[in-house]
């Protein structure tokens, strides 16, 4: 069972956490500018460290990679079964501050899978702040549940990407299903901290995918991220263009994505936004946006990655801002006109010796010792022996 969460502050990271033996320890907010200062050298084994990428206009600094590929799930579960295996990560989140001996704190990851590997879950992991501490363990799993309590049926789900809201609820993505005629539109859903359902927002009916594949998203392209945006909104991303937005990229040219907020008192979307991905990679047969996560300035930060054969993966992340862009909520087609959100290059896994995976998960660590703020930047092995999950640190400011 996940805590129960009491409260969180508007900006993404103000999460209060309590259980009957847990003292209630504040999340405090920690992305924006910070003033920069060099990060110590990297000394655990676990920590994988390569040449400073170049320069950028928003000041970023790798600082290490931990290979989480070994992690397994403690135990059996109540019928003697062993727990499923761990992977699939394509959503984390903070829930607690540092604690403990090891300084760590507490995250929620969110595995993509849709039932076909145990049942739909999350995991509760252990992460130390710092970047060179100890290795990073896992702490439970919690089970997604339907309203009725159930676990959901395979493809019932497809989760992306988990956030905690003010109120303690847990909000949660999933991506839909477009192809094979079992066409669902996809779903924000709001669970309780145990996972079970309580209600789901109402996606624009637009993004309903038809059996012509001519509306909504496209199968697999659908909203890969969430933010918290304040107290009442949150905002999703998809990963690729409406088949009515125009076609895919190509190595030739862009595309053009949704952001979507909405209310989550009502329901109701209440605003929207085009986001410009970029080309393909060179050899590249994808390239969207995978995460999304808010910063405490009114910025947002994206992943926008893809996987180029031969090579292995490629990605950046962004920095978005909404000033002066277009609100095309209720417009069935974009038409190329609307002025898309500003984005600017923070981070680019290019520039470093390894390929990063399939990063798919973003999360605000607490702030590093020297002020800066630290993101998390998890991949998702698809359950596969030939990919790995890899926890990422990069410091902002």
């Amino acid at each position: 069972m996940l805590r129960t969460m009491l409260s969180h502050h508007a900006r993404p990271l103000g999460v209060l956490l309590a259980t009957a033996s847990f003292t209630v320890a504040a999340v405090t907010a920690c992305p924006a500018t910070p003033a920069r200062a060099q990060a110590p050298a990297a000394s655990s084994p676990q920590a994988q460290q390569a040449p400073q990428p170049a320069a950028h206009r928003f000041p970023s600094e790798y600082l290490g990679t931990t290979d989480l590929s070994h992690l397994a799930v403690p135990g059996v579960d109540k019928q003697g079964k062993q727990q499923p295996p761990f992977g699939g990560i394509s959503g984390l989140e903070r829930l607690t501050d540092t604690d403990g001996p090891d300084n760590s704190a507490e995250y929620l990851a969110l595995s993509d899978d849709s039932a076909e590997n145990g049942p739909s879950r999350a995991y509760r992991l252990s992460i130390p702040t710092d970047p060179h501490g100890a290795e990073p363990t896992i702490a439970g799993t919690v089970i997604l549940r339907d309203s009725d309590g159930q676990p959901y049926a395979p493809r019932a789900v497809d989760p992306e990407s988990v956030r905690i809201l003010p109120n303690g609820t847990v909000a949660w993505t999933s991506e839909g299903w477009a192809k094979d005629s079992n066409f669902r539109s996809p779903a924000v859903i709001v669970s309780e901290a145990s996972g079970r359902e309580l209600s789901r927002l109402k996606v624009p009916a637009y993004h309903a995918p038809n059996p012509e594949g001519t509306v909504g998203v496209r199968h697999n392209k659908a909203n890969e991220g969430l933010a918290v945006v304040s107290e009442d909104v949150v905002m999703t991303a998809n990963e690729g263009a409406l088949a009515q937005d125009g076609p895919m990229n190509t190595e030739e040219q862009g595309m053009r994505v949704r952001l979507t907020q909405y209310s989550v008192s009502t329901g109701e979307p209440v605003a929207e936004y085009a986001l410009e991905v970029g080309a393909l990679y060179p050899g590249a047969k994808d390239r969207g946006i995978s995460e999304i996560i808010a910063g405490d300035d009114g910025s947002f930060y994206v992943i926008e990655r893809g996987y180029v054969a031969g090579e292995g993966n490629r990605g950046e992340i962004y920095r978005l801002t909404l000033d002066g862009a277009t609100d095309v909520l209720g417009t069935p087609a974009l038409t190329g006109a609307e002025v898309p959100v500003r984005k600017e290059l923070v981070f680019d896994f290019s520039e470093l010796p390894d390929h990063p995976d399939n990063i798919e998960a973003l999360a605000w660590a607490p702030r590093l010792s020297d002020g800066r703020a630290q993101l998390l930047v998890m991949s998702d092995d698809n359950f596969s022996d030939k990919q790995r999950t890899l926890l990422h640190r990069i410091a902002l400011g």
